[in-house]
């Protein structure tokens, strides 16, 4: 790999430029479409997710050989969230994680369509909202 700027993370990976973020395939609904069955496929998001478990290691790998210092300074763990509301959405984020579940990848993912749990993870969110209104998050 070679870094063709003056330091690591300046272009896309930047967070002016792109939010700063790996993707996992933890948010990115797009990244599981619902096939013509109903089914969710998953086949992307455990693709993607792979690629960035080993971006990870080769990230560890430069820092344990002290090829880049202070990891902090250009990675940090972020929750990622979806959050939906009305029932299509609702069922379609519901078949996405007990899809996901299937792979190892997604098995610290959590679910739920409890509002006030939902408040715990984000309060900003849900603080003013109709209480009426049906949603999930994971």
């Amino acid at each position: 790999m070679v870094e063709q700027l003056d330091s690591v993370a300046e272009e896309s990976s930047n967070g002016w430029n792109n939010a700063g973020t790996g993707h996992a395939s933890l948010a990115e609904l797009n990244y599981t479409p619902q096939k013509a069955d109903g089914s969710i496929d998953i086949t992307k998001a455990v693709t993607i997710n792979e690629f960035f478990q080993i971006s990870r290691q080769f990230l560890a790998y430069q820092v344990q050989k002290g090829h880049l210092r202070k990891p902090e300074t250009f990675i940090n763990s972020t929750p990622h969230m979806s959050f939906v509301w009305d029932d299509e959405n609702i069922t379609f984020l519901r078949k996405r994680y007990q899809a996901l579940q299937k792979s190892t990848l997604f098995r610290g993912m959590a679910y739920s369509e409890d509002p006030q749990h939902i408040a715990e993870w984000i309060p900003l969110v849900m603080k003013g909202r109709d209480r009426q209104q049906k949603v999930a998050a994971t």
